[in-house]
């Protein structure tokens, strides 16, 4: 397959879908650790389905939340991702943790504000659960102004799983929305096997699913296949400057959730 094709391809993929791009954290694993064992988190920006990768400007807050409800400082190391759609590199970070104690903590990213290629301004609110040895408060929040609330416990899943959440909007259900549910195919990415429809075109819906959620902020999803999965909403928050210039203003926040074989 040529470069010029696969450039073509991949711009109008980016051309097709909107604000697709997302922070994602997660790790080579999945993400349970142990006491006084570092595990590593790697956050980068992508545009999950299509496993394409962009640079990530350093977030503007990154903190944890641990079992017991308190807010720490992590470091950001800078990291580089493999861009496997064009082989290039990407601008990444990378977080260390080692857990004092055992129990369920939050890694917490705000993201940099971005301009869209769409002309709208977007900020990302992403999170992990990261469980250490003991179940304990994996449905703490970070207090993000837009925030997913776990009801089903948020790691030990299987595909087919279902997962039971709310979005929660400064603190209180979000009253109507769609939330998205995708893949995180960066590690296997392939044009090739991308999902065709009847009419040979590339089938969007099997990539990306949505699921409306009810008027006091619940929603379920489910997961197909093993791997890392992001359950994300959005929502318009008014207008921002952003360079001189005013441009509509965008809040989106993101979960990840690692799903195991159904074989395990």
């Amino acid at each position: 397959m040529s470069f010029f094709f696969v450039l073509f391809i991949l711009i109008f993929i980016n051309c097709s879908l909107t604000n697709a791009q997302k922070i994602f954290i997660v790790t080579s694993s999945d993400n349970y650790g142990k006491i006084n064992l570092k595990k590593s988190f790697y956050i980068g920006y992508a545009n999950p389905s299509f496993g394409i990768i962009y640079d990530l400007k350093l977030p503007k807050k990154y903190y944890l939340i641990t079992p017991d409800g308190k807010k720490e400082k992590i470091t950001l190391f800078r990291h580089t991702f493999f861009d496997k759609a064009l082989n290039i590199k990407r601008i990444g970070y990378k977080a260390v943790i080692t857990p004092l104690y055992k129990g369920d903590y939050n890694i917490c990213i705000i993201g940099d504000y971005s301009l869209t290629s769409q002309g709208k301004i977007i900020q990302d609110f992403t999170k992990v659960v990261f469980h250490v040895e003991e179940k304990k408060k994996w449905d703490n929040l970070c207090g993000f102004d837009l925030e997913i609330k776990p009801y089903t416990r948020p790691y030990g899943l299987k595909e087919t799983a279902i997962f039971w959440g709310q979005v929660l909007y400064n603190g209180k259900p979000l009253k109507n929305g769609m939330v998205e549910t995708e893949k995180l195919n960066y590690f296997s990415f392939s044009l090739n096997n991308l999902p065709r429809d009847s009419n040979n075109e590339v089938n969007y819906p099997l990539l990306k699913k949505e699921t409306k959620i009810s008027k006091n902020g619940f929603f379920v999803v489910s997961f197909e296949e093993p791997g890392w999965w992001v359950v994300s909403i959005k929502i318009k928050r008014g207008f921002k400057n952003f360079g001189n210039k005013l441009y509509p203003f965008e809040i989106r926040t993101n979960l990840w959730l690692y799903i195991f074989p159904k074989s395990l």
